[in-house]
């Protein structure tokens, strides 16, 4: 199975790496395109078990699977770069690009054949460079021995679900938004601990554990966040007060409503 991934960045860069290191897929049929030599060769350093250039047209003849992992501002030109070398009856596409829809990337696929392309749309998020992502796939005319596939490549890559497009912005604001949310409430917890008294360092590690901790409670006992926060709150306590205390700082509030706003 040859992939071909167009945009080695930040995202398509990960997955072609996580991809390697994987056991579906063999690194020497991953290929990336990059828009210059100098980051095409840097990604070549990184993982030379790859294939990697500059040349899109090229690279995505005879692929089966094409991820397009590019800036939303430069997917139609792409699009329009590569349609002609496309073979609509075996390579299926897929998308990384957030906000664009199938309704969108089928009229930009069509090369006038009347063939419908095989979608992917996916959404990963950023831990994704360290094989720890949560990813959601939705498909439009891919079969289900097409969407396992690709469910068991990202599985390697983290925590993946399909999903109907519909919830593709619900999963993305969890998810994608998600993992700065959850960073925004560590930022914010450790410069507290400095006004606490605690060095900056100190209070990085001490908090990074604790969250490390919280994590593992939920996935050792199969709880949910509740279960364990009644066994620390006691009557009076002073747990309790500090939870009210962010509960009339509009903490639960805050976060849903970073959510929503960014769905």
């Amino acid at each position: 199975m040859k992939i071909t991934i167009i945009g080695g960045g930040n995202m398509g860069g990960a997955m072609a790496k996580g991809m390697a290191a994987g056991k579906i897929v063999p690194a020497s049929d991953i290929y990336v395109t990059t828009q210059s030599e100098a980051s095409a060769q840097k990604l070549h350093e990184t993982t030379p078990q790859i294939h990697t250039g500059t040349d899109n047209r090229q690279a995505v003849k005879g692929a089966d699977l094409i991820i397009l992992a590019i800036k939303p501002w430069l997917l139609e030109g792409v699009i329009e770069e590569i349609k002609a070398e496309l073979d609509y009856t075996h390579q299926a596409i897929a998308s990384v690009v957030a906000g664009v829809d199938f309704e969108a990337l089928q009229r930009m696929l069509d090369n006038g054949s009347g063939i419908r392309p095989t979608l992917f749309r996916i959404i990963p998020n950023t831990a994704i460079s360290i094989g720890e992502s949560v990813t959601f796939i939705a498909a439009e005319g891919a079969d289900a021995a097409q969407i396992d596939l690709l469910k068991r490549i990202f599985d390697e890559l983290g925590l993946t679900l399909v999903i109907p497009e519909a919830m593709m912005p619900a999963g993305t604001s969890l998810a994608s938004c998600g993992i700065a949310f959850a960073l925004r409430y560590m930022r914010d917890a450790m410069q507290g601990g400095v006004e606490l008294g605690f060095t900056p360092q100190e209070a990085r590690q001490i908090v990074m554990q604790t969250v490390r901790g919280a994590l593992e409670m939920l996935v050792h006992n199969d709880t949910m966040p509740q279960t364990e926060i009644d066994k620390v709150t006691t009557p009076g306590g002073i747990t309790l007060k500090g939870l009210s205390a962010m509960d009339e700082a509009g903490f639960t509030a805050a976060v849903k409503a970073g959510l929503f706003k960014s769905r």
